[in-house]
């Protein structure tokens, strides 16, 4: 029997018997189940900090995840972008696509943009709008203009902090950038998928996320280490590679694959300055592991033989 039965019970007894009329009432006993359910100030203190270090070792858990992904999602769009490259190829015998520059004052960033007659037109510092993919010579074997722009690419257009670029990647420009045979440069750069033997073509590069401080026309530019291009030392980059994922990059070549390149020198990871334009970051002399890299997936002599 439970108290409250039990009180229920005593207190009839006690009306029947008169002898005990006049004792005073009996306490009220509350239920068990009446109990109060709030909690205290400890116990709220005591879940808000399980609740704190749950988040402090489940948020680098996401954040590393995230950031996984968008390394897969930027190999893919390097993926598309290669298979509509050698789309090219295939329907124009061969024939790599134009990647021809307009060039101008080397220290005016928002003139240097591709030409209409190129992969890609425009600069993708200065673009506010999609014209310059749409009116390239790919946009037709994929019309999705998202395959241009890395996913972790959050650069803005003049980097003002209100319109997204529109593009991150850039193609080597030791691939087709002097198309004309009348050129003097002709003899600088692969013209046909044929061509491209040493290295070959799963080992020369394409595309590459380019780092947002150094993109503008649709080239990646890099000295050649028997040719001087630019600046006082072969050892020297003239374009930057993105460093958006986790220090790495991505890069697509000629045999259609792309890969996730990790970077290994101290002075690639340091971003190049936007302001003023351009800057050409010094590499490691003679042994840079990254930009050593990138001599190797392109000609191996130049002019090519």
């Amino acid at each position: 029997m439970n108290a409250y039965k039990e009180r229920r019970w005593l207190g009839q007894w006690l009306k029947r018997d008169s002898s005990f009329s006049s004792l005073p009432p009996l306490p009220s006993v509350k239920p068990v189940w009446a109990k109060s359910s709030a909690f205290t100030l400890i116990e709220l203190l005591v879940v808000i900090a399980i609740i704190a270090i749950l988040a402090s070792l489940l948020l680098p858990a996401l954040g590393k995840a995230k950031a996984k992904a968008q390394g897969i999602a930027c190999v893919n769009n390097l993926k598309q972008l290669q298979f509509c490259w050698l789309n090219y190829c295939e329907d124009y015998n061969d024939a790599l696509p134009a990647n021809t520059p307009m060039f101008g004052y080397l220290g005016s960033r928002d003139i240097m943009a591709s030409t209409s007659n190129s992969w890609v037109a425009g600069n993708a510092w200065t673009d506010t709008t999609p014209d310059g993919l749409q009116g390239g010579l790919l946009f037709r074997y994929n019309n999705s203009p998202g395959i241009y722009r890395c996913p972790a690419d959050r650069s803005t257009v003049r980097d003002q902090g209100t319109t997204p670029r529109t593009r991150s990647y850039s193609m080597n420009w030791y691939m087709n950038m002097w198309p004309d045979p009348t050129d003097g440069y002709y003899r600088y750069d692969w013209h046909r998928l044929g061509e491209i033997r040493h290295p070959g073509p799963d080992q020369a590069f394409v595309f590459v996320d380019e780092h947002e401080n150094t993109i503008q026309f649709g080239l990646f530019a890099l000295n050649h280490p028997n040719y001087l291009v630019f600046s006082e030392t072969v050892w020297t980059w003239l374009s930057s590679p993105a460093t958006r994922h986790g220090n790495s990059g991505t890069v697509s070549f000629a045999d259609g694959h792309a890969e996730l390149w990790h970077w290994k020198e101290p002075t690639t990871l340091k971003p190049p300055k936007a302001n003023p334009w351009p800057d050409f970051k010094p590499a490691v002399p003679n042994t840079d592991r990254d930009l050593g890299r990138f001599f190797r997936a392109i000609p191996e002599r130049v002019p090519i033989p």
